[in-house]
C-alpha cells in the first residue's frame, strides 16, 4: 500500500468515525431539551385564587420531564389557612421528587411564612420581612335564641361557644410553630416563645434566628437549586411556570406589573382573576374580611370586620 492510498484510508476511517458522532452531537443539541429549573411564583395573599395558581404550576412542573429543580419566589403576607395548608403540603410534596428553594422579595408573613418552610433552604434579601407567625380571627358574637331567633341548637348561630373558639385557634397555632420547628430543625435559634410574639424580622435578622438560610438574590436561588439537582453552570434554562399556567389558560404570559386580579384580559375584557374578597383597598388599606380563620399580615387600619 502507498503512502497516499494509506492516507485515503485513514481519512475515509476517520470520515466514517467523525462524522456521525458531529452529527449525533448536532442532533442532541437541536431535539434533546435543555435540563431546566422551574420557577414558581407566589406574588398574592393566600385563598382560592393563589391556591389554584400554585398548584396549576405543580402540575406543569410534574408533567415537564426537563424540570429537574424548582425555586419559589414568594412575596405574600398570608390569608386564609386552609389555603396555605394545601400550598404547604404541595410544595412539601413535590421536594420528594426534586430540590424546591425558596425566594422571598418583600415580604413573607404569617400563612406566606408558613408556605416558605415547605421549601429548603430560603433565601431572602437583606430588609426582608420574614416571620409574624400566629393566627387571629373574628370571636362569634354573643347571639342567644329568644322568642324572634329560633335556632336547632344552642351553637346553630355562632358555630362556637367562646372557649370552644379560643381552643380552635390555640390549636391551630401550635400546628403552625410545630410545623416551621419540624421543618427548620436546629437551624432555628429562637424560642418557641418568642416566635409565638408575632414579630417580622428583616432578611438578616431572620438568618441569625435560624428562620431563613441565606442572603441573596433569585438568581443565587435559582443556582443553588440546580447545583442540587447536579446541573452545570449555563447546562440549563429557566422556565416560568406561572407564564406557562397563563399561556394554558388564557394564550398569554402571565402579566408581570400588576396583581393578576387587576390586570385584564385583552380578549376577554375580563379580569385574569376575581380578586380575594378580603384583599385589601389599595388606596385605605381597609380590609372586609369574611368570618374564618387567617394566618394574614393585616396591619389594622380602618374595618377589618365583615360586614
Amino acid at each position: 500500500m502507498t503512502f497516499s492510498s494509506g492516507m485515503k484510508v485513514a481519512g475515509t476511517i476517520i470520515f466514517l468515525i467523525i462524522t456521525p458522532l458531529l452529527v449525533g452531537l448536532w442532533v442532541a443539541k437541536v431535539y434533546v431539551p435543555k435540563p431546566a429549573v422551574g420557577l414558581i411564583r407566589l406574588n398574592m395573599e393566600i385563598w382560592d385564587g393563589s391556591n389554584f395558581l400554585l398548584t396549576k404550576q405543580i402540575e406543569k412542573i410534574r408533567q415537564d420531564s426537563r424540570i429537574k429543580a424548582v425555586v419559589v419566589q414568594i412575596n405574600s403576607p398570608g390569608g386564609e389557612v386552609v389555603a396555605g395548608q394545601n400550598m404547604f403540603m404541595e410544595l412539601h410534596n413535590l421536594r420528594r421528587d426534586m430540590p424546591v428553594v425558596g425566594s422571598i422579595d418583600n415580604i413573607c408573613a404569617s400563612g406566606g411564612f408558613y408556605i416558605a418552610v415547605a421549601v429548603d433552604p430560603i433565601f431572602a434579601k437583606p430588609s426582608s420581612n420574614v416571620g409574624n407567625v400566629g393566627v387571629w380571627s373574628f370571636a362569634p358574637p354573643a347571639l342567644g335564641v329568644n322568642d324572634t331567633v329560633l335556632a336547632s341548637g344552642p351553637f346553630k348561630l355562632t358555630a362556637s361557644s367562646r372557649d370552644e373558639f379560643v381552643r380552635g385557634i390555640e390549636t391551630i397555632k401550635q400546628e403552625f410553630m410545630e410545623t416551621v420547628y419540624s421543618q427548620r430543625g436546629e437551624r432555628m435559634k429562637i424560642s418557641q416563645t418568642e416566635l409565638s410574639q408575632g414579630l417580622l424580622y428583616d432578611g438578616r435578622e431572620a438568618v441569625k434566628l435560624g428562620l431563613i438560610d441565606h442572603i441573596g438574590t433569585q438568581r443565587e436561588a435559582i443556582e443553588f437549586a440546580a447545583m442540587q439537582a447536579g446541573l452545570a453552570k449555563d447546562s440549563y434554562e429557566v422556565v416560568d411556570m406561572l407564564d406557562q399556567v397563563f399561556m394554558d389558560l388564557f394564550g398569554e404570559p402571565a402579566p408581570l406589573l400588576k396583581p393578576i386580579y387587576e390586570t385584564v384580559n385583552p380578549k376577554t375584557e375580563q379580569p385574569y382573576l376575581e380578586p380575594w374578597i378580603g384583599m385589601a383597598d389599595p388606596k385605605t388599606g381597609q380590609r372586609h374580611l369574611p368570618p374564618g380563620i387567617y394566618t394574614l399580615y393585616a396591619p389594622w387600619q380602618g374595618d377589618l370586620s365583615h360586614e
